[in-house]
């Protein structure tokens, strides 16, 4: 995965180089408006990774960057996973690890990751040339991060899990979030491709919403921290204000 990753990387790498060199233009000084739609995957670290495993993410983002290249912005991450460790229905396994419905019959239950974060922040870019607006991206947000475990019953046949009862089960977890981004952020003079490859350190201090466990008759755990280290490929939609012309050879 490592490499698949640095291949990738090098690419982007060299395609930026050599269109580069193939348009002339003026070095943009003005802001830029942008937005970005990215996916990454995280690793769990902490208390998180005693509940969840490895977790995949979608993210929407906006940010204001100054002709000073200083940032300003907010995203939105979606979390989801299919590795939970915590076995929250322990309870009601039967000697073989199964669940039986209420028609005795085993039911397909599967526990899922499920999460968000919102937040805001500042950053920089450092541009690697004079001409370009490319370069080095440092973010540091500030927000809230919130995550359970999803059930899924699909014939419906356990009495605990229906009609809201699994918000007894479910973990809910919630708490003010640190967020630090390092990456590349390419912006091309013809502004055909434009591109984010950001690493991600997130930490989260957090408590459980729920007043106690149904399965283990116990309060939930007021204090957490929750961490996750992740890579993540944006795709930036950027709106430049007062855009310098450019001419662009073949």
């Amino acid at each position: 995965m490592i490499r698949i990753l640095l291949i990738c990387f090098t690419t982007f790498i060299c395609f930026t180089h050599i269109h580069t060199q193939d348009t002339i233009s003026k070095s943009v000084k003005n802001s830029i408006f942008a937005f970005g739609f990215g996916m990454g995957a995280n690793l769990p670290a902490a208390d998180l990774k005693n509940r969840y495993g490895n977790n995949l993410n979608l993210s929407v983002q906006a940010e204001y960057v100054t002709p000073s290249n200083l940032i300003f912005g907010g995203e939105l991450l979606f979390l989801f996973g299919d590795n939970v460790k915590e076995d929250v229905l322990a309870p009601f396994r039967t000697p073989t690890g199964v669940i039986l419905g209420d028609d005795n019959q085993i039911a397909d239950i599967f526990l899922r990751q499920r999460g968000i974060y919102l937040g805001a922040g500042i950053g920089r870019l450092f541009s690697l040339q004079k001409e370009s607006r490319s370069g080095i991206k440092v973010n540091v947000h500030t927000g809230i991060m919130q995550h359970h475990i999803r059930f899924t019953d699909e014939r419906n046949s356990v009495a605990q899990l229906r009609a809201g009862r699994s918000v007894g089960y479910d973990r809910l977890t919630r708490g003010c979030t640190l967020m630090e981004s390092v990456g590349y952020k390419h912006l091309s003079n013809d502004r055909r491709l434009n591109f984010e490859l950001m690493f991600d350190f997130i930490q989260g201090f957090t408590s459980e919403a729920r007043a106690y466990n149904f399965d283990t008759g116990l309060a939930t755990n007021p204090s957490r921290f929750d961490m996750m280290f992740g890579f993540r490929v944006v795709w930036n939609l950027p709106f430049y204000r007062g855009e310098s012309q450019s001419t662009i050879y073949y």
